[in-house]
């Protein structure tokens, strides 16, 4: 997100850990119907790169008729009236133009990451007092799975503040009503009562259209990592990262518009990082080469026909997995 803001708009504060409104440089608050409040946290989720209208069209207004193509546009008009939102370039995306340290949801994760064990009780408090609400358990438009980052920064302040020594917490003003967010999500806080899980495999999914509604359909069974575009996956490699996953499925196509062919960088990289990873390609758009070609080319155990429709079955891929990891 970029970190300049227009004039119009210094000052204001994003806050949507609960539901989505902004704060006002004088402290009062514009709270947002329901539809521009699930954009706004679409944005904020989406961080520096943003969504394409076709995305945005697709995700939150999928039951609308194919033939109605300006709602997104429609929306935007509304939205800015709020926060700023540079129109994009043709073809380019759409990108909340608010520094991370406006963002009440990107303060909280920020934060939650820098926590160690002479952070004051009164840093902890704060991030606890960030929250209004459960963003996913209201009616919205915008996926729970969208939330994932989130919620595990959520969870993480949750171990670290039940690990923390009585007469600390005790300072704690926000916790208990912290804790009456997620009166039900609570448990895995408690050290003392989840029992030790066993290792689970894990699987990376690379995969800009389908990853999350393949993830869920794997997470009975696998610890899922959903990596969305090539920028993010760039990301994950300048920081080094342990990339020990038990296998690795790769979509083709990173770009919705599949005019690139950056899944083949990926998995590129990985067989030159991770050689002995079990990995497949994915794609709705095979190259026009046999398959063992394409195998022996990226080097990967299988390469499979796929649709870009996260409602549709995806059971073969779920298949696929467990043969995957079998075959490493």
């Amino acid at each position: 997100m970029t970190q300049a803001v227009s004039t119009e708009f210094a000052g204001i504060q994003v806050e949507v850990l609960g539901s989505p409104r902004v704060r006002l440089a004088d402290g009062t608050h514009s709270d947002l119907a329901a539809l521009p409040g699930d954009l706004l946290a679409t944005l904020v989720l989406a961080g520096p790169e943003g969504r394409s209208a076709d995305w945005l069209r697709r995700e939150l207004w999928s039951s609308l008729p194919v033939e109605d193509n300006n709602p997104v546009a429609r929306a935007m008009m509304r939205l800015r009236k709020d926060v700023p939102i540079p129109k994009p370039r043709a073809g380019g995306n759409y990108v909340l133009a608010v520094p991370p340290d406006r963002i009440d949801a990107l303060v909280f994760r920020d934060g939650v990451a820098t926590l160690g064990s002479q952070t004051p009780a009164t840093e902890v408090d704060a991030l606890l007092g960030l929250w209004r609400g459960s963003p996913w358990q209201r009616k919205s438009r915008v996926r729970a799975a969208s939330w994932a980052e989130i919620r595990r920064a959520r969870d993480r302040l949750g171990v670290y503040v039940d690990a923390m020594p009585p007469q600390q917490r005790a300072e704690l003003t926000h916790w208990h009503r912290f804790c009456g967010l997620f009166q039900h999500e609570t448990e895995a806080w408690h050290g003392e009562a989840v029992p030790e899980r066993p290792r689970r495999k894990q699987v990376l999914i690379v995969d800009d259209m389908i990853g999350e509604a393949l993830a869920r359909a794997l997470g009975g069974v696998y610890d899922c990592e959903v990596v969305t575009s090539f920028t993010a996956w760039t990301e994950m490699l300048s920081q080094n990262h342990p990339l020990d996953y038990d296998c690795a499925l790769v979509d083709r196509h990173l770009d919705e518009n599949m005019a690139d062919e950056n899944g083949e960088i990926v998995l590129k990289n990985l067989r030159e990082l991770r050689p002995a990873m079990p990995t497949a390609l994915m794609s709705a758009e095979l190259p026009f080469e046999d398959a063992e070609s394409v195998k022996s080319r990226l080097g990967v155990r299988t390469v499979i026909p796929k649709h870009n429709d996260k409602d549709g079955r995806l059971v073969p891929l779920v298949e696929l997995v467990e043969k995957l990891i079998g075959s490493g």
